[in-house]
């Protein structure tokens, strides 16, 4: 009886772990042209657990690469328009860290940091500050210029789309 326990037990465990490890392309009800899967196979080959979703006219696919988690943004004839990829403090150039902290939101708390790559534009970096009910998203170059503060309190939409996408303040 202990035995036929012990089995059943490994048979479970088993399955959970097989189920768990479910399509690599994930589009929970979404059609994902071939051209657009294809861009994503030829720009990152080594991307996995992808998952995609529509956000207005793009195609955006969650996923990871070199541990770093990414959201690769293409339009609808395929062409790569933003790769937004999750970095931590350590990975910011020092200039736009000591911008950063020589600024007038080096007391918020830190929440969140991005590097936004462009197919044309240079890469800019994102730090997500909080102070109270106050959000705001403070974009550097990496000279550690600060181009834009957006505030993106509340409903207030924080998605980093892409550059020729006009957002709505």
């Amino acid at each position: 009886m202990k035995m036929k326990f012990q089995l059943l037990a490994m048979m479970f465990i088993a399955a959970l772990a097989f189920s768990a490890c479910g399509d690599d392309d994930k589009n929970d009800g979404i059609t994902v042209p071939d051209a657009v899967s294809k861009a994503l196979k030829n720009k990152y080959p080594a991307a996995t657990d992808i998952e995609w979703e529509r956000k207005g006219d793009y195609f955006v696919a969650d996923c990871w690469m070199d541990g770093k988690e990414m959201d690769v943004w293409y339009d609808t004839q395929a062409v790569w328009r933003l790769t937004e990829v999750d970095i931590l403090w350590g990975s910011l150039p020092p200039t736009v860290q000591t911008a950063f902290e020589s600024g007038e939101y080096a007391n918020w708390k830190r929440e969140d940091i991005d590097m936004l790559e462009y197919p044309v534009q240079p890469v800019q970096y994102v730090i997500e500050v909080e102070k109270g009910n106050l959000e705001y998203q403070l974009f550097y170059a990496e000279d550690g210029a600060l181009l834009q503060q957006r505030d993106v309190s509340g409903d207030k939409d924080d998605t980093h789309w892409p550059i020729d996408k006009k957002v709505a303040e």
